[in-house]
């Protein structure tokens, strides 16, 4: 049974999870006030470290305050089976789950129905030798309501050494160029298994950042034709639906992934090859 908290979050703090929630103060009444999360990132940890009161996470744009835990063995850690993110069996030993609420039953977490999936951030946690730091790519989400950031794989063992329990931390999104540990391949294209000439399903795997949008358009006369923003799937979390009419035609097709950074891919192919279940496309950098 989940202990009813005594705390109340410091006016700053409460501001911060309204903007961020869509709640106004006078709706906060009828909401539990957590434990607030430790947002200095200097002091010493004192008393039992891996036994961090549960807060709910603060979040802004790029860093969020909160619980750092985990599920993932400190003394065998194993590879990523792909999660919430629906990636399928991996080599990641890097990986981590993201809160999916920030207050309970928002919708307002990370997670973000799944648009979170691929994205690195560098995850650190005050333990009883200092802050430690590593990088993890967001593979799967939180079951739980008080999560900040629930580590997998090698990631525990780490940061935690042979004390896993629940940390006061941080994690800050970066880029996952120059960390090969949270991959095991190149950047690629895959169509979901069942994928047919009638519906199909891709995503991307082991990107430098979470997917912004995956669009196409025909290769003849690129300057007249106008991009189509694949829409995002509402049959799997973590994929981008194709129209038909793409996968039956034969053409040629350029497609891009763009990055929120501006950044992305780009792949030409046919538009049936995006029908072809459980193949990968190799992507390209975007010039």
């Amino acid at each position: 049974m989940q202990t009813k908290m005594k705390f109340r979050l410091p006016a700053a703090l409460c501001a911060l999870a309204f903007l961020h929630c869509g709640l106004s103060p006078n709706q906060a009444g009828n909401l539990p006030m957590p434990h607030p999360p430790r947002i200095d990132t200097t002091a010493a940890c004192l008393g039992n470290c891996d036994a961090s009161p549960p807060s709910y996470p603060v979040i802004d744009s790029l860093t969020a305050f909160g619980d750092v835990t985990t599920y993932g063995s400190v003394s065998l850690p194993a590879p990523s089976l792909g999660g919430a993110c629906n990636y399928g069996e991996t080599q990641v030993m890097q990986f981590a789950a993201i809160q999916v609420n920030q207050l309970p039953g928002d919708l307002r977490g990370q997670w973000n129905g799944g648009r979170m999936c691929g994205q690195c951030v560098e995850v650190s946690a005050r333990t009883p030798t200092g802050w430690k730091s590593t990088v993890v790519r967001i593979m799967d989400k939180c079951p739980d309501a008080n999560c900040g950031i629930d580590l997998g794989g090698a990631p525990a063992q780490l940061l935690m050494g042979d004390q896993p329990g629940r940390y006061s931390g941080k994690w800050t999104l970066v880029s996952c160029d120059g960390h090969p540990e949270v991959s095991d391949g190149p950047p690629a294209l895959y169509v979901k298994e069942g994928s047919n000439a009638f519906w199909s399903l891709v995503q991307v795997r082991n990107p430098a950042q979470r997917i912004q949008e995956i669009r196409v358009r025909k290769q003849r006369d690129t300057a007249s034709t106008a991009w189509n923003a694949l829409p995002w799937a509402t049959e799997a979390e973590n994929f981008f639906k194709v129209d038909p009419k793409i996968l039956q035609d034969p053409g040629a097709y350029v497609l891009e992934v763009l990055l929120p950074d501006g950044k992305g891919y780009t792949a030409t192919l046919k538009g049936s090859a995006l029908a072809a279940e459980k193949t990968s496309i190799a992507l390209s950098p975007l010039p």
